[in-house]
């Protein structure tokens, strides 16, 4: 599959980059059955002051591509080791926005 990186209602628009977000823009995009990528964390400015604010607000944002530079194997090396993982440290989980008839619990057995 190729995906151009478009704006909402263009003819090529299915693939959405938000790494800003704001989350509340990206749930609503989400819900309007968008494939949007995020990002957690960007220039260390997360990772260096221990901050999840962005990272939990766009996990929560329904964003289906999460971008990080500290994925649980490789941790921020300043103090707090900033990380980033799914809620519970799953490998997967059901989409917080739009999820229908998903189970968390099915998909990491």
């Amino acid at each position: 599959m190729l995906f151009t990186n478009s704006e909402p209602g263009r003819a090529d628009a299915a693939f959405l980059e938000r790494n800003e977000g704001p989350a509340a823009d990206i749930e609503k995009l989400v819900k309007q059955g968008y494939l949007i990528r995020a990002r957690t964390d960007s220039d260390t400015k997360e990772a260096r002051a221990n901050n999840t604010a962005t990272r939990d607000a766009m996990m929560a944002s329904g964003a289906q591509m999460l971008s990080t530079d500290y994925p649980v194997n490789e941790p921020a090396r300043w103090e707090g080791h900033f990380v980033v993982t799914l809620p519970g440290n799953v490998e997967a989980r059901c989409n917080p926005v739009n999820a229908v008839a998903c189970k968390d619990a099915a998909l990491n057995p």
